[in-house]
């Protein structure tokens, strides 16, 4: 009896050893493809970033360009956070103009605007109380080169800055058909139905759009894009995203690390949010870098909600 449970216990042991002998070979012989992969990507991403440097992007940016783009943003410091490389090209472009819709003030919970919609130009804000967010965006979009005159801000008790709150669509989605049709906008830009970090005042932009484009309210010279989300490992990986983004994406804007130095002082201006965490973003994301975007269609997002349904 003991000598069988002796063969059994040396058995097993042989089987234990063989496996661990087995998994060592696997995972180093793993190890090693996965080093030649990494090594062959990493050069991609040398090779197509020295040559986009030297050549024009026109081909792959949105067509026309569009004479009046519409960026649409919840809060004061996404235009830069998450547009940065949109708004450097489009503010240097001869042929567009950009303007900015921001849906609140960032910190106006204290608002009490009961059920009205109140539409102000950045030259003419609320006298007196907090305007530390306002002034810090007017100072971030002088440094991104969006003029004065180009940038509106909503205040309004229904948009309160909470990341629990999904703002009603047709409150925003009426603020930008109303912004369309008296500027003649030509684009529109906003966040994708993800929000890029899953905020829902974020993802209430993209519903808004959504909802104009299903009950075909956007006049027909008017095209809009949303900025693609990606996993959290593209979005903190900088520009070694580039070649999955080249792939994937329809339109895209690239700045190099020169160029995004700008993207990067428009940042500092929002004083009281640039913490050490934003700073860290600032350094890794890819949102600084390159902004993706894709085209949105009734049919798409049509069939986009039958996915959804399922």
């Amino acid at each position: 009896m003991m000598a069988d449970l002796e063969y059994v216990r040396l058995y097993f042991s042989l089987q234990l050893n063989e496996a661990v002998c087995w998994w060592c070979y696997y995972i180093r012989e793993i190890s090693w493809q996965l080093l030649i992969a990494l090594l062959a990507y990493l050069c991609v991403y040398v090779f197509l970033y020295t040559i986009l440097k030297q050549v024009d992007h026109t081909a792959w940016q949105l067509p026309g360009p569009p004479s009046r783009l519409l960026l649409v943003t919840a809060h004061p410091d996404d235009e830069v956070m998450f547009f940065g490389p949109l708004i450097y090209w489009l503010t240097r472009s001869k042929t567009s103009e950009i303007y900015l819709l921001c849906l609140s003030m960032g910190t106006c919970h204290w608002l009490d605007i009961k059920q009205t919609l109140c539409l102000l130009m950045f030259t003419s804000m609320l006298a007196g109380g907090d305007r530390r967010r306002i002034d810090e965006l007017w100072e971030c979009t002088k440094v991104l080169g969006i003029p004065e005159a180009n940038v509106t801000i909503i205040m309004s008790g229904e948009l309160p800055d909470d990341q629990g709150v999904q703002w009603p669509t047709d409150t925003v989605a009426e603020s930008i058909l109303q912004y369309i049709e008296i500027y003649k906008i030509n684009a529109v830009v906003t966040f994708d139905k993800y929000g890029v970090s899953r905020h829902k005042n974020h993802i209430s932009l993209y519903f808004a759009i959504a909802a104009l484009c299903i009950e075909k309210k956007v006049p027909a010279y008017c095209k809009l894009y949303v900025l693609e989300s990606v996993n959290i490992i593209r979005k903190y990986i900088q520009l070694l995203d580039l070649p999955v983004s080249l792939l994937s994406a329809s339109y895209w804007y690239l700045v190099t690390y020169e160029q995004k130095q700008t993207i990067k002082s428009a940042m500092a201006a929002h004083k009281s949010q640039y913490v050490w965490f934003r700073k860290l973003y600032m350094i890794f994301s890819r949102y600084t870098f390159i902004n993706t975007l894709q085209e949105v269609s009734a049919l798409d997002l049509e069939l986009d909600l039958q996915f959804d349904e399922d």
